[in-house]
């Protein structure tokens, strides 16, 4: 015996006939006239092969047949509609899931910050965030067990999508020190003073010491640390100078802390990294474009000051 055909307003039709226990309450929610309801009912009775409704003292009463055939229009009917809400959901940005994985850098302190605005617009999100060493967020990207890396790379790698962003370098110096009234630092400033700076291997040391030597500068002394918020408690306490990047600067140097473009420009790149031909996630797109303007206000910042 062959299927029958049932169509979604017959069904539309039994279920209201159903819930409201009238043909004329069933059309008022179908928008419809009471007629045509009632011939949806006979087509859907001719289709399954089996008698829902009976008149009993002038009013319909389902048959048994039909209350088990309810049970499982409403079963449907509920997970189909669970259907639609995940739908709106997810074009809404509602739910979903964003994993990012961050050099320390961007992971400790600006990304954090970009979640702050993030968040609230997305609350039933699912987001991760873990810090890693460039290397390592690299292969989180490529293996695809994040959906957004920040990394600085050493060399091109064709295995990821990228784009690239810079930070300016700045000097941090007490509010009493001299220098503190001067628009710009030079490396020539530098020259005799203490200069607290950072491990020999990190890229941004590595840059002002080339500097350093190429001009001939010298200061007068070296305090090595491993970390910006040493360096910057260091400088607050007036112990010298020190170059940062702008993130670290801002967000360690406060009381007692005066942050100065300096030149020349030792700032370094840093890449956003996604998987390579895979399509970004509505919700990372909206991450992304988030990132974007906080960068570009902390640029701003820096070209203002």
């Amino acid at each position: 015996m062959p299927k029958p055909y049932l169509s979604d307003r017959q069904i539309v039709a039994f279920k209201h006939v159903m819930e409201c226990g009238t043909v004329s309450g069933a059309a008022q929610r179908m928008l419809t006239a009471q007629p045509g309801v009632t011939r949806l009912l006979k087509q859907l009775e001719h289709d399954i092969g089996f008698t829902l409704f009976e008149r009993q003292r002038g009013r319909l009463v389902p048959t048994p047949e039909a209350r088990l055939f309810y049970r499982e229009v409403a079963r449907v009917w509920t997970g189909n509609e669970h259907l639609k809400e995940t739908a709106r959901r997810i074009r809404d940005r509602e739910v979903g899931g964003l994993r990012i994985s961050a050099m320390p850098l961007l992971g400790l302190v600006f990304i954090p910050d970009v979640l702050a605005d993030f968040v609230p617009v997305h609350p039933d999100a699912n987001i991760e965030l873990s810090t890693y060493r460039s290397e390592q967020v690299v292969e989180e990207v490529i293996t695809q067990r994040c959906d957004l890396g920040f990394a600085i790379l050493a060399e091109n790698d064709d295995r990821v999508d990228r784009e690239t962003f810079r930070l300016e370098s700045l000097c941090a110096l007490h509010k009493d020190h001299p220098l503190a009234v001067k628009e710009t630092i030079t490396l020539a400033d530098l020259a005799g003073e203490c200069l607290i700076c950072f491990e020999t291997h990190d890229p941004l040391r590595m840059a002002l010491d080339r500097s350093l030597d190429r001009e001939d500068v010298r200061p007068r002394q070296r305090l090595e640390v491993s970390l910006a918020l040493q360096a910057i408690r260091l400088v607050r306490h007036g112990l010298g100078m020190a170059i940062l990047d702008p993130i670290s600067a801002r967000a360690f140097g406060s009381d007692g802390v005066t942050l100065r473009p300096f030149s020349p420009s030792l700032g370094e790149d840093f890449a956003l990294l996604t998987p390579r031909d895979q399509p970004a996630s509505r919700l990372a797109q909206d991450f992304i474009a988030l990132f974007r303007r906080h960068h570009a206000r902390l640029t701003a910042t820096d070209d203002n000051r």
